[in-house]
């Protein structure tokens, strides 16, 4: 069977490489990611670059990995899964989805899913919003007001809610892929809490940050790889190293600017205004503009997408096209059958853009800048262009 998966590998941790082991079922199964590039859902640059996470991936157990457009990457939950689930469908190869799941209860997920996109949902939901509630909180309080605790539950923790969309992009673009949820061991998502050998990849970033040693929780291979960024100043990216240019960047934008951005509606975009007004720091912007209503991860979002570019307009056009980052032997199988079922063309180099269309063309360029902008984020700042120069991964 051909399993697919959604990712970010940020780094690539024993976490992950429990769920890429549980589904290759020892070896008879293979595995797709689509992978985040240099930006990432939470708002932030990765850890490291996207060539080296794909090195990263190939080497533990992951057989093709594939690009998640960066305006899907950094976009909400539900957009975020959209991508993914758009290309992997659009392989026309893949049968299941497997995502991590602190529940590991599909059946409810996919009740939940079914739940939160009837008719009868959308006014509960406007009631709990109206009462100030961020977007998460009210969906999951109008959730037990429909069906009580026991389906609630299923949106209170972070994998379980990317698992709902999941199931949500599935049914709503009509692919034929079976969800299968696999059970996470050890530690929740964001944990900064150790369990054995288990930890998230934020508390493997803080270890990073701090200089402290992180081999323990990732896979040897994985380890390695990393290590040799840190050694070569390629690790670890850190988008406190753009603090002025985001800061330049916000104090050119109007409301009207910020107001074509994704996730900004109901007057968010005078609060950025009048914000980055008063502001000297990018988290000063961030406690000016945060109310119950909004996340953090939603207001980081917003910037990450002001300084990129990314704007509501870059999801009027579907995904162009299916990107290839890297694959090995088994990878190279997938890809041969989906030169036969896919629906979507598939690239491996920027010559393959030649006659594409301009949307296309535009969804590279914007994964250019992403790519430039991340390699300023390094310790060692790199040069422009990576993205076209970069090869692609073959083990």
């Amino acid at each position: 069977m051909n399993y697919g998966i959604v990712a970010e590998f940020n780094p690539f941790h024993n976490g992950h490489k429990y769920i890429v082991d549980a589904l290759r079922e020892n070896g008879k199964n293979t595995v797709t990611a689509v992978m985040s590039e240099s930006f990432v859902q939470r708002g932030e640059c990765a850890c490291v670059s996207p060539c080296e996470r794909t090195k990263m991936a190939l080497a533990c157990g992951v057989d093709l990995v594939l690009s998640l457009p960066v305006a899907y990457s950094t976009a909400s939950a539900e957009r975020f899964a959209e991508g993914g689930v758009t290309v992997l469908g659009s392989l026309g190869c893949i049968e299941a989805l497997g995502f991590g799941s602190e529940s590991g209860d599909v059946e409810t997920l996919k009740k939940c899913a079914e739940a939160i996109t009837s008719e009868e949902f959308s006014p509960l939901l406007e009631n709990r919003l109206s009462e100030g509630l961020s977007y998460p909180t009210a969906r999951q309080k109008a959730l037990r007001d429909m069906y009580g605790d026991s389906f609630a539950d299923a949106l209170a923790s972070s994998n379980d809610i990317l698992g709902v969309e999941y199931i949500k992009a599935i049914n709503k673009l009509g692919f034929g892929i079976t969800p299968k949820a696999i059970k996470r061991i050890g530690v929740s998502h964001d944990s900064d809490i150790v369990s054995g050998n288990i930890c998230s990849a934020s508390a493997i970033r803080e270890f990073l940050k701090k200089e402290n040693d992180f081999c323990g929780f990732m896979p040897e291979e994985s380890a390695d790889i990393l290590k040799n960024a840190l050694e070569e100043q390629k690790a670890p990216a850190d988008f406190t190293r753009l603090e002025n240019a985001v800061l330049y960047k916000l104090r050119t934008m109007s409301a009207e600017d910020f107001k074509a951005i994704p996730d900004v509606s109901e007057g968010l975009e005078y609060r950025f205004v009048e914000a980055v007004k008063n502001s000297v720091s990018v988290s000063e912007i961030l406690e000016k503009v945060k109310t119950k209503r909004y996340t953090h991860s939603r207001l980081r979002r917003i910037i990450i997408c002001a300084l990129l570019g990314i704007t509501k307009s870059c999801f009027s056009a579907p995904i162009p096209y299916i990107r290839v980052l890297g694959f090995n032997k088994r990878g190279a199988e997938v890809l041969k059958q989906a030169k036969e079922s896919a629906t979507l063309p598939i690239i491996s180099k920027p010559s393959d853009l030649k006659y594409m269309d301009d949307n296309a063309k535009k969804v590279f360029e914007l994964e250019c800048r992403a790519r430039d902008i991340f390699s300023l984020c390094l310790p060692s700042p790199d040069v422009c262009g990576k993205e076209m120069t970069d090869k692609l991964i073959v083990l």
